[in-house]
């Protein structure tokens, strides 16, 4: 069964995406654009690491079991939102799908 999570991706993907560094204008300025249904665009220039940052965030919002993310690749779009298979360090794999505005749809149901 599918469970939505909202991210706090406003708050993460402008330190994700800069490091953390830069003026606090700059990093208001982006959470500003992340809040206006920016997200999808955000997590693309994501490196891997960073990708797999906001993966185990939703899926740990979700509630479900991950104590880490340690690879993520693009899967098919569901529901029209791109969507990454998350492989956390247990052997779980979870689809992760993330609409413009942050919020994550998180399951088991792998596609075929």
């Amino acid at each position: 069964m599918p469970h939505r999570a909202l991210l706090a991706l406003a708050a993460f993907l402008p330190l994700a995406a800069c490091g953390g560094a830069g003026s606090d204008a700059a990093n208001n300025a982006a959470a500003a654009e992340d809040t206006q249904g920016n997200a999808i665009a955000r997590i693309g220039t994501l490196n891997e690491g960073e990708r797999n940052a906001v993966l185990f965030r939703a899926i740990r919002d979700a509630n479900r079991d991950c104590q880490g993310v340690i690879r993520s690749a693009a899967s098919d779009p569901v529901q029209g939102k791109p969507a990454w298979i998350a492989t956390c360090d247990n052997g779980g794999e979870w689809l992760v799908a993330i609409g413009a505005d942050g919020t994550a749809l998180v399951t088991n149901g792998l596609p075929s």
